[in-house]
């Protein structure tokens, strides 16, 4: 682990570039493995894993949980609303007392009570659909927080973003708190300046610009870079505001609302290319499905891309 722990700490403190760093680490699977192979014995962390019905069931009394189980069977043996609902209210009864049900868990839970409690207001089809939904519940597996053993590849796999530089600064904060945990006399001291730098990039750059295409060149970096350290903050700001405006083409408050979080497209020479609208559609390519397009176009071939994302 020597090698590997020098250069991390030297990424920790600053002194490895983080581009290099992620190349490197990104290179050699060893490196987790052995980063694995030094983690304290019984560290766990809190993670969404799949589970079962009875992991939010286990902690009630034998009572409770025969009560749910022979709903469970009897609205097996006949499915309709009436055995439906005893099953639900069941669950929503102790939901709202003891079982620590997950927020996804409770909508539905409240769509089954609401539904169910009322079927006369709804069609018959959907009643039905509802006791079947019901059932399926009680057998399907669902998603909930728990400790669990020390997972390296996966908690590494956690400080991916989308945000290139925020996927740096992440990576660094999780293997600062890793090594000071496994070498605690060492004195590591983790370098600030590529938070300070995201921070600071993110202050002075419009959510709206954000895309893979344009993190990948990092084009707002480089023009951030253009931008003297020594000007007054503010003055600096705004200075770097102007000129992500002007690579953008931004006009005004013309800019796309982004649905699914940003895309905005590089022209073929690797400039940002300039947005012209968007357009709420529905239904031929993706039958009753809505989606937003978005157009943009090369200020200087005239070249257009579009960008399709759906709500």
């Amino acid at each position: 682990m020597e090698g590997y722990k020098e250069k991390i700490i030297d990424f920790i403190e600053g002194r490895y570039a983080p581009e290099a760093f992620y190349a490197w680490f990104e290179s050699d699977p060893q490196i987790l493995d052995r980063l694995q192979s030094v983690i304290p014995h019984g560290k766990t962390v809190r993670d969404s894993v799949e589970v079962k019905i009875d992991y939010f069931l286990k902690d009630l009394p034998e009572s409770d949980r025969n009560a749910l189980y022979a709903a469970y069977r009897e609205l097996c043996e006949r499915t309709d609303p009436e055995q439906a609902k005893r099953l639900s209210d069941l669950l929503y009864e102790l939901d709202a007392k003891t079982v620590p049900f997950t927020d996804h868990m409770n909508l539905l839970l409240d769509s089954f009570k609401t539904v169910l409690g009322n079927p006369s207001r709804y069609k018959a089809s959907y009643v039905q659909y509802m006791c079947t939904s019901v059932k399926e519940f009680f057998e399907g597996t669902h998603r909930a927080l728990m400790e669990v053993p020390y997972n390296v590849k996966t908690v590494y796999a956690s400080c991916k973003t989308k945000s290139r530089l925020w996927t740096y600064v992440h990576i660094q904060s999780w293997l600062y708190r890793l090594m000071t945990e496994i070498y605690p006399d060492d004195p590591i001291q983790k370098d600030e300046s590529l938070c300070n730098k995201a921070s600071f990039m993110m202050e002075v750059c419009p959510e709206y610009i954000e895309g893979p295409e344009i993190d990948e060149a990092g084009i707002v970096e480089a023009i951030v870079a253009q931008v003297p350290e020594s000007l007054p903050k503010t003055k600096r700001k705004k200075q770097i505001r102007d000129l992500i405006k002007k690579a953008f083409h931004i006009e005004g408050t013309k800019y796309p609302r982004w649905i699914q979080g940003g895309e905005w497209p590089l022209s073929s020479s690797g400039k940002p290319m300039r947005f012209v609208e968007q357009k709420r559609k529905k239904g031929k390519d993706y039958e009753n499905m809505l989606y937003t397009v978005y157009v943009f176009e090369d200020v200087d071939t005239s070249e257009v891309r579009t960008i399709e994302q759906f709500t």
